[in-house]
């Protein structure tokens, strides 16, 4: 039997990882721990030269405010976030490659930027250069769910577990230590290693990927698998 993998995160990224991990040969293995809803939002003050997206889930919970930002340039963490950005008009200015600092310190440097971060109420902290400001709005939260019986009997079998944040990273722990599942039968590949130091040890063993990006993460499960 094929070692499953299991994917933890919630849509849009859920459908997008099993699509390519199925397209690689694992055994994939949807189970969503966490939904992302919106949370009421103002938009700061000031003008802005773009908006900066780590996640589709800040287009996707915008509302209707989003409207009011105009035809603003997207610089988006990835291409599944672009991708978000050009379905609904939207003109992307850049994509990143490596996380969320990796496309700000990538930004020339020839003229002063003004972003507005449209992000979830838990998000990762940047650093911007110096020429580069960043106003966050919250527009949405991740709501976490506990784990199902279903849940419980298919990771009770062991298998390789991916995580894509660190609040996601740590709920799972917590479920898994209140249902009392054997945490040695599960190996933990992470999309980085700030999410590997959301939890502790006892695991089968806890990897992070080489880069912070899905395809770089699947990989990672590949050699886990075997």
């Amino acid at each position: 039997m094929s070692t499953r993998v299991f994917v933890l995160r919630p849509e849009p990224g859920l459908s997008a990882t099993m699509e390519r991990g199925r397209a690689m040969g694992l055994s994939m293995e949807a189970m969503p721990l966490s939904a992302a809803e919106p949370v009421a939002w103002d938009i700061p003050p000031g003008s802005f030269d773009g908006i900066l997206l780590g996640s589709a889930n800040g287009l996707r919970h915008a509302g209707e405010r989003l409207a009011n930002l105009g035809q603003m340039p997207v610089y988006a963490v990835g291409e599944a976030t672009a991708e978000e950005a050009r379905a609904r008009g939207l003109p992307v200015a850049m994509i990143g490659s490596g996380g969320l600092q990796g496309l700000l310190d990538a930004l020339p440097g020839d003229r002063p930027l003004s972003l507005l971060r449209l992000a979830g109420a838990e998000h990762l902290s940047v650093e911007a250069p110096p020429h580069v400001t960043i106003a966050s709005a919250t527009v949405y939260a991740i709501v976490h769910h506990p784990l199902g019986a279903s849940d419980i009997a298919r990771l009770g079998e062991g298998g390789v577990v991916l995580l894509h944040s660190g609040g996601t990273a740590r709920h799972f722990e917590n479920e898994c230590r209140r249902t009392e599942i054997d945490r040695s039968k599960l190996a933990l590949a992470t999309i980085g290693p700030r999410v590997a130091r959301s939890v502790s040890d006892g695991w089968k063993s806890l990897r992070s990927a080489s880069t912070p990006d899905d395809a770089a993460l699947l990989s990672l499960a590949d050699i886990m698998c075997h």
